[in-house]
């Protein structure tokens, strides 16, 4: 396990956690209304949006790809920052930089998934996943990647040493394979001009065919997210962690534990 560290300006530009539950699930166009009327103390802001979704279908022919649009409800914080997302048989907790810490985002997370469950009624989980993305913007005009990084490709001397553009990523299978997680590191448009900006996208979810039981998600949460720290530790080197500045405290009260 990664030294637990803490952030005063942490990289996550977006947290995302996301379930999906299966076809059989009921579904009902009242239920984003009186989901709402639950959760809007604490989201009081409310709008409808349209998503378009590529879905693999299988049919006669074999498996073939088809986009569908959905009607999405979300329900936004005063400041919006943090959002709740409802579909068909689909929950999102969301929330935007600047970061809030983990604790409150779980429980951000545990507040609309009980919810949910009580409108529903849902006893099953077709998939769920926690996602990072973290945006990392080097002060410098050249950077090489080995310098920031631990997770980076890697290039042949014949190839320029900096790359106009790249994107690099692995799968790690987890809890034998019940889970599985996807790491990728891409470039990305910097604030400043003088600067160099990345996306290091960590996406922890729960593997197809796999299956926990709704009261299994509070644990299935806190392993997802430990992993989560510990992938993201292991990509990045102490000049990053510079960037970041470390919360001396808290890294040393945790390290204590």
């Amino acid at each position: 396990m990664a030294e637990v560290r803490k952030y005063v300006n942490p990289p996550a530009a977006e947290v995302i956690c996301e379930f999906r539950f299966p076809e059989d699930t009921p579904w009902d166009l009242t239920y984003p209304g009186i989901l709402y009327s639950h959760l809007k103390d604490t989201y009081p802001k409310r709008d409808q949006r349209y998503v378009r979704e590529v879905v693999m279908l299988l049919g006669p022919e074999g498996l073939r790809e088809e986009l569908l649009v959905a009607e999405r409800s979300i329900f936004l914080a005063e400041d919006e920052g943090c959002a709740v997302q409802v579909g068909p048989r689909l929950l999102s907790v969301s929330c935007q930089k600047p970061y809030v810490h983990w604790e409150a985002f779980s429980e951000r997370i545990h507040g609309a998934f009980d919810r949910f469950r009580e409108v529903i009624g849902t006893d099953a989980i077709g998939t769920m996943n926690l996602r990072y993305v973290n945006f990392i913007e080097v002060p410098e005009q050249e950077v090489t990647l080995s310098d920031y990084f631990a997770f980076y490709p890697t290039l042949p001397p014949e190839l320029p040493r900096v790359p106009a553009g790249f994107i690099t990523g692995c799968e790690f299978s987890f809890h034998d394979d019940r889970d599985n997680c996807r790491v990728e590191l891409t470039d990305a448009v910097p604030e400043s001009t003088e600067h160099n900006a990345f996306l290091l996208n960590i996406d922890y979810y729960l593997a197809e065919g796999k299956s926990i039981p709704p009261d299994g998600v509070a644990d299935w949460l806190e392993i997802a997210h430990t992993h989560v720290r510990d992938i993201f530790e292991a990509c990045i080197k102490d000049t990053l962690r510079d960037l970041f500045t470390v919360r001396e405290e808290a890294t040393a009260t945790a390290a204590a534990r």
